[in-house]
């Protein structure tokens, strides 16, 4: 699939940038054409900044104040067990010094369902007003494929992906073991980096190693050389037990595979392409919050990941099928209202007044209530017959009555 980039002024240089030298495009927020014609490049780009706009409470105290009596899991560095306690100790222990504790602590993928919007709520809503490039990174951005797949109705339960928002938490990388080992996402991904201990913009706060999609099957060449021939084969990078080390990267720099090196501050945002290997490793303490998105540009590379994760026999993460099909369904019906609708023409008078009239408070009162009972009574119908909520769209028939991200900008 190739997807024509909206070409910019400054998109030949970024491109030569990042090919040739591998320096990382650094945006600003609102440069989206500029991201569109680089995202079709397989390349990671940052968009700093986000600091000086981005609201709600990421720091520690504002987390254990809301959310202390939590249980999660506490991952340690050096092999050691992983532990159950509550958010209020996990901070105890992440605001302690390495010496003290011994080891590197995280919490990752938090909350572990889709919990994140219902339990942080402030957060949530500061999160996807903040978040760059918002058609693609939002859950309704009209270029996020996962925002058109269908939604039923009350009572019955959604079974669409779970891709975020979800909260990482981590001290300093001190054993360089990987702050998040090298793996790959099914789909493209957004990283903010909202906390860290610092608070200075300035001061590198997380090293990524992101490698290209084409450099893959020459990375895992390179990575299953490296693997005890005792163990069980399995897939290097999906096993997500490798960190990358400065020793090993130069080898695989003599064999033609050079990773682009991000430094991510305070207020940076991090996209990373689908099927682009990834680690971090942080410098300091930080707080990040990220979230998964599927665009076009990254449907192939997404498709390719998804086999893998069958052949290996790894959870399904994606249902990807439905999701193109959901989204492929979503944008024809779009396309078919936006080619049928008639130019827009000046009221007549009694139009006008029919308007003024359904603006009033008690109009607003009455089909506020007409709303509740039609609503109240589509719980009790059989699930048959429902249909797109567009009223241009009211002959077509749909899996479901409501199709979330296009008809949000409907």
């Amino acid at each position: 699939m190739r997807v024509e980039p909206p070409i910019t002024n400054d998109t030949a240089r970024f491109q030569v940038c990042a090919q040739r030298q591998r320096k990382v495009p650094v945006l600003e927020p609102g440069q989206e054409q500029l991201f569109r014609s680089l995202w079709c490049l397989d390349i990671p780009i940052v968009v700093e900044g986000l600091h000086h706009t981005m609201q709600g409470s990421w720091s520690p105290e504002a987390i254990v104040r809301t959310h202390g009596a939590q249980t999660v899991t506490m991952f340690k560095s050096g092999g050691k067990a992983s532990e159950k306690l509550s958010v209020a100790r996990f901070f105890r222990e992440f605001t302690k010094t390495d010496a003290d504790r011994g080891y590197a602590v995280k919490l990752k993928d938090w909350p572990p369902s889709t919990s994140f919007e219902r339990d942080f709520k402030q957060n949530y809503n500061a999160f996807m007003q903040s978040v760059p490039m918002p058609s693609y990174a939002r859950d309704n951005g009209v270029r996020n494929l996962i925002a058109h797949y269908a939604v039923p109705p009350h009572p019955f339960k959604s079974l669409k992906p779970d891709v975020g928002p979800k909260v990482y938490i981590a001290t300093p990388d001190t054993p360089r073991e990987g702050s998040t080992r090298l793996h790959i996402d099914v789909t493209c991904a957004v990283n903010i980096l909202a906390w860290c201990a610092s608070e200075d913009p300035n001061l590198p706060a997380a090293e990524w190693l992101v490698f290209e999609p084409k450099d893959l099957e020459e990375l895992r060449r390179y990575l299953r050389s490296k693997q005890n021939p005792d163990e069980p084969p399995r897939d290097p990078i999906h096993s997500q037990q490798i960190y990358v080390t400065e020793a090993m990267a130069a080898e695989l720099h003599t064999r033609g595979i050079r990773p682009y090196q991000i430094t991510q501050r305070l207020g940076d945002a991090v996209f990373i392409p689908a099927g682009a290997a990834h680690q971090v490793s942080n410098v300091q303490a930080c707080i990040k919050v990220a979230c998964d998105f599927l665009s076009v540009e990254g449907v192939v590379e997404s498709a390719k990941v998804s086999a893998d994760f069958r052949r290996e026999k790894m959870p399904e993460v994606l249902p990807f099928e439905t999701v193109l099909w959901d989204a492929w369904s979503s944008l024809a019906c779009h396309a078919e209202h936006m080619e049928g609708r008639p130019r827009s023409v000046a009221l007549t008078r009694a139009q006008r007044k029919n308007k003024r009239q359904r603006e009033t408070p008690r109009a607003q009162e009455d089909y506020g209530r007409r709303k509740q009972l039609r609503r109240a009574s589509s719980d009790t119908t059989a699930m048959t017959g429902y249909r797109c909520p567009a009223t241009d769209c009211t002959a077509r028939h749909r899996r479901f009555p409501t199709l979330v991200g296009v008809f949000t900008h409907m």
